[in-house]
């Protein structure tokens, strides 16, 4: 069972939706409405602390939620060389030379059209199994079958391993990225506090904050 009134100790300013540049903005208008007010020296460090996280937040960077799909186009362009190279390969080899051996039902349990409908990692391992009897049977096909097929089997595993590095770093960055919100919503939720000690007013503590932009309820937006 939830702690009683728990979420009214809650940090609102971690919970506020609104994109990068929306934030930033409502924060930078919190700093110039107190720093306008001049409430007083108690305000001092906690108007540093805000000004600081203000200028370590970048509103141009990518959110947290948002897709890390980027880095992405040259493992989409060796699949692409990949299942063409297995499409030609049937057309022109496999079917004509193998049709009527039992080797035949092997290779077509990894035709164009059946690899073409999986996911990374899936693809990279069947086609492996692929790449697998291509050299096992380029002496019935043709002799460099086994070349041809390694190097695209390879160039489709190299951009692959890319794509896994670059979506770590994302990853690392997506988690920075949190981080200077944070310092942000934290800078803001002291100044608040301290507002709050300064004006017996709930009303007046509310003028300090911008929430126009935030999407969500406008209802309980009024009520923050």
């Amino acid at each position: 069972m939830p702690n009683p009134y728990f979420t009214y100790f809650d940090n609102l300013f971690l919970n506020l939706r609104m994109d990068r540049p929306a934030y930033k903005a409502q924060a930078a208008y919190s700093l110039r409405a107190v720093r306008e007010a001049a409430p007083g020296a108690a305000f001092t460090p906690l108007l540093a602390a805000l000004e600081t996280a203000l200028t370590s937040f970048d509103e141009n960077l990518a959110d947290r939620n948002q897709s890390t799909a980027g880095g992405t186009a040259a493992f989409r362009e060796a699949r692409k060389k990949w299942l063409a190279f297995v499409d030609d390969t049937m057309k022109d080899y496999v079917t004509p030379k193998l049709r009527k051996l039992p080797i035949y039902a092997d290779f077509t349990k990894y035709g164009k059209g059946k690899l073409a409908k999986l996911k990374q990692p899936k693809l990279l391992t069947e086609s492996a199994v692929l790449l697998q009897l291509y050299h096992d049977h380029q002496g019935a096909l043709y002799p460099d079958l086994g070349q041809d097929a390694q190097a695209l089997y390879d160039a489709l595993d190299a951009a692959d391993e890319t794509r896994d590095t670059q979506d770590s770093t994302i990853d690392d960055a997506r988690l920075d990225l949190a981080d200077d919100r944070q310092a942000i919503a934290r800078a803001q939720h002291r100044l608040k506090a301290q507002l709050e000690l300064t004006f017996d007013s709930a009303e007046k503590v509310y003028s300090f904050f911008d929430f126009s932009a935030a999407r969500g309820n406008k209802k309980d937006a009024k009520g923050i």
